[in-house]
């Protein structure tokens, strides 16, 4: 029977959420990786795309609290609390697109002080002084928290961000679905019923965003494909997630510091069955920080076809106990693909392919 299943998702059929949860858990993990490696190579051939981006946290400071979180403070009170102005972040957006990038993503704690208007006029300045970068940024939980802390919906808020200059948004904050795991791990969080919300409208609205499944904590194989099974109804019903996005959790400085964190085996079945069972999500996307550079490489032959860019300044990763690097050069992202057995090629937010000549230095 297993062996049925791995053949039709590696020629592109749809499999059942029963299927998918049987696969990550009987499937060898050789014969799984194939499957889902045939599967990518049928849609792309052996090339994997990157970006070059950077990242911008205009603050810590979060109400929100989650459990597994490093990177937020609960107060300014708080020696770790940082705050940045509009005009702060605009100057350090300069400093970094001398570096060549495409792309700033844009994500942070959430706060009163930091509300609709904050953003408007955020990315209106960014886009007034770097109108040739691209926008990713506020997850849908930040997109609600906004929404309500200015007291409109979620239609008139990704409305009024998008005329500002937002571009797409980002897939945090989905972490996993069931409500039984968000209860330990994000009991503050809005549900994932307003996370599926305002996607929906931002892909109603012609924004095209992304999405993210956090695992390898307290969720189970069937949980995951749930989560999973959930965001391709979506996609089925509006056709606008670029990419889904596997998180392995990182323990280290959280509440949960005690947990090992998902294995090697772990991630790559999750990457693995992803592929197979999101046929309806053009790409896979390898989140490099996370899952370490080296699995990273090997996971390209599990069913990643996308690597998150070059990730200049990323820090929330970096607020656990993580040994990647801060970010990676153009030149050691295409070794990390090679090393995996894949051609690398830079790409745009919207995966238009980049011609670097043309991009300013």
């Amino acid at each position: 029977m297993i062996d049925a299943i791995l053949s039709r998702a590696a020629d592109g059929e749809r499999i059942t959420p029963d299927e998918a949860v049987a696969l990550y858990e009987r499937a060898p993990l050789e014969d799984l990786g194939a499957a889902a490696d045939a599967a990518t190579r049928r849609r792309y051939g052996g090339e994997v795309t990157y970006n070059v981006n950077a990242h911008l946290n205009p603050t810590n400071i979060c109400v929100v609290g989650c459990g597994f979180c490093a990177f937020a403070v609960w107060t300014e009170k708080d020696e770790r609390a940082y705050a940045y102005s509009v005009d702060q972040l605009v100057e350090r957006a300069g400093q970094l697109t001398s570096q060549g990038i495409t792309e700033l993503h844009i994500v942070g704690g959430m706060t009163k002080e930091y509300d609709l208007p904050y953003y408007e006029e955020l990315f209106s300045e960014l886009k007034a002084s770097y109108p040739q970068v691209s926008l990713t940024a506020l997850t849908a939980v930040e997109i609600d928290f906004i929404a309500r802390v200015s007291k409109v919906s979620h239609k008139e808020a990704l409305a009024r961000t998008r005329a500002a200059g937002h571009d797409t948004m980002p897939g945090g904050g989905a972490e996993v679905f069931s409500k039984r795991v968000r209860t330990i791990i994000a009991d503050r969080k809005v549900p994932s019923e307003t996370w599926l919300e305002v996607h929906r409208e931002a892909h109603a609205q012609g924004m095209r965003t992304n999405a993210t499944l956090l695992f390898g904590h307290f969720e189970t194989p069937g949980e995951q494909v749930d989560h999973m099974r959930q965001l391709r109804e979506l996609q089925d019903d509006t056709r606008g997630f670029q990419a889904f996005i596997p998180l392995p959790f990182l323990p280290g400085n959280t509440e949960f510091a005690y947990l090992p964190g998902p294995s090697r085996e772990e991630k790559l079945r999750t990457i693995a069955t992803a592929r197979l069972f999101l046929d309806n999500f053009p790409h896979i996307k390898g989140h490099w920080v996370m899952l370490g550079e080296e699995i990273t490489s090997e996971a390209l032959s599990y069913g990643l076809d996308d690597l998150s860019g070059t990730l200049i300044e990323e820090r929330i990763a970096h607020a656990t106990t993580v040994q990647t690097p801060l970010g990676l050069s153009q030149d050691r992202i295409s070794d990390l693909v090679r090393a995996g057995g894949k051609t690398p090629v830079e790409r745009d937010t919207l995966y238009n392919r980049v011609d670097r000549e043309s991009v300013p230095a």
